[in-house]
């Protein structure tokens, strides 16, 4: 049960990191007027990550 809860903490963390990411963005090309597309894609592995971790739920529960 332990290692559920455990995925469920890392998936908020990487939603919040991923969230982040595009917050910078977002920043960096209205404010900067720069298009870094480093963090849309270490955005995009956060999320492919996610996405993973959600698939395995069911394999480890």
């Amino acid at each position: 049960m332990n290692i559920i809860l455990i995925a469920y903490l890392i998936i908020f963390a990487l939603f919040g990191t991923a969230a982040s990411y595009f917050v910078r963005f977002i920043y960096a090309y209205w404010v900067l007027k720069q298009m870094p597309m480093k963090y849309i894609i270490k955005a995009g592995v956060c999320v492919v990550m996610v996405l993973i971790i959600s698939a395995l739920i069911p394999f480890i529960g």
